[in-house]
């Protein structure tokens, strides 16, 4: 009726819009949005890591509950065995990662202390109770309600600051690097191979008994882009600033050579793995930071070089003159297992598929429109198609856009449904009303997708190495089938024109009879 204001109720869910819009569930959702934005920022350390806990175990039951219709003891009791899985076992822990993830780039980390904030689930239980003979929930506060609940729920799982290597040193006989923010770390004689010892005090080279072990001095704060061999002083090496790079110089400074490098597209490379997504950014940007050369004794001048590659780790020169990486663990520590490949076919270029599946659509549009589909629905088939486009690139967007990219997701693919379903009806009419079309539009816009998106497929595999180059020849390749096409209707047009010239020419001048009419008049 006029002027009443309609309600949102729930049935078996047990009052779940009620209960998620109980004040006590408003406050713990409005606590994990202030804990997790600003207060871990400000004061890290187990107390705002709880604090998570604690209103996490309060706002998820409730919205559990409305998201899969269930009653609230079940919601209950799911939440609290969900979160003692992933925090007691490595397996839940990973598969929690896994699913947040898919709203906003996450890392659980399994910590049975955890645990302490379970008793929240019994201030969950009293809140419904309460909640149940509350009134039932308005439509706007409902609109309003289950979208924050779901971005604070989504938003708990943000990835930690990751591991940088910062600077490296010799201290006497040991090579210590700074790993920010966890332990420094320090080498005995150059080990470059890492094993977990001792439940985490000592690290231990596994091959040949050189130890790597925490360190408990003070820990290495210069930074020293160049440094000479002991007793060589014209055996030197400098870091290139900006790069993941070493050069040599045999003459004391004189003339440098590349000693090692990563290449310029392999770092692009790097740059993607180490980016965090959440805050559409590279965190530590991985470049060379700082250097150490250590002598080896009574080995004839042979020597070890320990470079601070930030998000890469180390890069450690062996006294036979071998390089390798070693990049960081999860726990603080370094293994070569642990550093990046440099190549991953299909791998982090989602940003790049996107790109060809929209470009791709946008020709397959313009194609059926000019096949006939727009004469037939002048207003309806342009907006469908706009409808389905603007749906895709909120999908695509979603990664680039951070905490409210999930908001965006959401958005983006009923547009994307609802557009694609009518496009795809409108042509499916369309050519039961004239007959078969579009196959020529639909090869163009897959030839489109594929010219667009191969040559960044081949950059991930490491061919071409340039992504300068790759986004060259994506332009190029991806615009050849419609400039064919285009090219090839042109000239038959062309040719056509021609054909038609030749005719009217020897056809003559309306009315007059050509030569060879004439001709044959006579005779």
């Amino acid at each position: 009726m006029p002027g009443i204001e309609p309600r949102v109720t729930t049935r078996r869910s047990g009052h779940a819009l009620v209960w998620l819009a109980h004040p006590t569930t408003t406050l713990a959702v409005a606590v994990l949005l202030l804990n997790d934005h600003l207060l871990k920022e400000l004061w890290p350390g187990p107390v705002t890591g709880k604090l998570s806990d604690f209103a996490g175990l309060v706002a998820a039951p409730p919205l559990m509950a409305l998201l899969i219709r269930c009653p609230a003891p079940v919601a209950i009791a799911l939440t609290g065995t969900l979160f003692t899985l992933m925090k007691v076992t490595a397996a839940g822990a990973e598969v929690a990662s896994w699913l947040w993830s898919l709203f906003i780039p996450s890392r659980i980390v399994a910590d049975p202390t955890d645990l302490i904030a379970l008793p929240a689930l019994g201030l969950a239980w009293l809140v419904w109770r309460r909640a149940a003979r509350r009134p039932p929930v308005r439509l706007p506060q409902a609109v309003l309600i289950v979208p924050v609940a779901m971005f604070a729920a989504t938003a708990t799982g943000a990835m930690p600051r990751p591991p940088s290597a910062t600077a490296v040193e010799v201290q006497e006989r040991d090579i210590v690097v700074r790993l920010h923010p966890l332990d420094t770390v320090a080498s005995t004689d150059g080990g470059v191979t890492w094993r977990k010892t001792d439940g985490g005090v000592a690290w231990r080279k596994t091959d040949g008994g050189v130890a790597w072990r925490k360190w408990d001095a003070s820990p290495p704060e210069t930074v020293q882009s160049t440094a000479c061999v002991p007793g060589d002083q014209a055996h030197c090496y400098r870091i290139v600033p900006g790069l993941l790079q070493v050069e040599e110089s045999a003459d004391g400074g004189n003339t440098w050579t590349t000693a090692w490098q990563i290449s310029p597209g392999r770092q692009e490379w790097l740059d993607r793995v180490y980016r965090v997504p959440s805050e559409g950014t590279e965190v530590d940007h991985a470049n060379s930071l700082a250097l150490a050369v250590q002598a080896v004794p009574d080995d004839g001048g042979a020597h070890i070089v320990v470079v601070a590659n930030g998000r890469d780790g180390v890069a450690v020169r062996d006294p036979s003159g071998r390089w390798q990486r070693l990049g960081l663990t999860p726990d603080g520590g370094l293994s070569a297992k642990s550093a990046p490949s440099l190549t991953d076919p299909g791998s982090r270029i989602d940003g790049e598929m996107w790109v060809a599946i929209l470009v791709a659509v946008i020709v397959l549009l313009i194609g059926l429109a000019l096949d006939g589909c727009v004469e037939e629905w002048p207003a309806g088939f342009p907006f469908a198609g706009l409808v389905l486009w603007v749906g895709l690139l909120g999908i695509a967007l979603k990664p680039s856009l951070g905490l409210i990219g999930p908001l965006v997701l959401f958005g983006g693919m009923p547009l994307a449904l609802v557009g694609g379903t009518a496009v795809l009806v409108m042509w499916g009419l369309f050519q039961c009303l004239r007959g078969p079309s579009g196959g020529t539009s639909i090869l163009l816009a897959l030839l489109t997708f594929g010219g667009v998106f191969l040559p960044f497929l081949g950059w991930s595999a490491g061919s071409p190495d340039s992504y300068g180059v790759a986004g060259l020849l994506a332009v190029i390749l991806g615009a050849a089938p419609t400039a064919s096409l285009i090219a090839k209707r042109a000239l038959s047009d062309r040719l056509s024109q021609r054909e038609q010239g030749r005719r009217e020419k020897d056809e003559g001048p309306a009315g007059k009879a050509g030569p060879s009419e004439e001709t044959e008049r006579l005779t």
